[in-house]
């Protein structure tokens, strides 16, 4: 059992899980999935950024529409088989909060996706994790953040999220609120449970 707490704890689940998980993710459909910011994704080519990344779903859905995708994931048991299923995108083992494999790379992007990770990591690691991605958008670039809501799962660190406080946190790292939207989860499950997303779409220098 990992003593570790935070993200670190997360991706230990998810080192143990990938494989179990794998198929459940890539069933889900982007299309619908993303049905409450698909008018907000970049239609022209784009440097796009996809983190926690885990099977390469989204990250391979991005690619078909002519991105040029940078995918991070930290959990190796999903980075060494998505890395391999698309040369279309460039796959990098890294983690939030700090990111400094990206980091070192000095590129900015203009739309980065974070889909179902900010619940993992907890509130110090939030207020780290902020001006990171603050240096990782370029001018006017897109953060869209799907905010996780609802009750916390046992045996996975899933912390609780306020919506508005997580806008706040990127107020002051540069980032403007754009487009707020919520949606049911699409996992039966997950729904049964109670569990929303809030979808969050901030601009850097907004």
């Amino acid at each position: 059992m990992t003593q570790e707490t935070g993200s670190a704890a997360a991706i230990a689940i998810y080192e143990d899980r990938a494989a179990q998980l794998a198929a459940r993710y890539d069933a889900i459909p982007n299309e619908t999935l993303y049905a409450p910011v698909n008018h907000l994704i970049p239609t022209q080519s784009c440097r796009l950024a996809d983190i926690g990344a885990s099977t390469g779903r989204d990250a391979r859905w991005f690619a078909d529409m002519g991105h040029l995708v940078t995918a991070v994931e930290p959990a190796t048991g999903f980075f060494e088989t998505a890395s391999q299923t698309d040369s279309r995108v460039d796959w990098l083992c890294d983690a939030l909060p700090e990111l400094p494999r990206l980091l070192d790379r000095g590129s900015t992007f203009d739309f980065i996706n974070i889909m179902g990770v900010w619940q993992h990591l907890d509130n110090e690691e939030r207020v780290r994790a902020a001006p990171v991605l603050g240096r990782l958008a370029a001018p006017g670039g897109l953060l869209c953040l799907a905010l996780r809501i609802g009750p916390l799962p046992p045996g996975m660190p899933v912390h609780a999220i306020d919506p508005s406080a997580t806008s706040e946190l990127f107020a002051s790292a540069g980032f403007g609120e754009i487009f707020r939207a919520s949606s049911q989860s699409i996992q039966a499950q997950n729904r049964a449970a109670g569990v929303h997303w809030v979808w969050l779409m901030l601009r850097a220098g907004g």
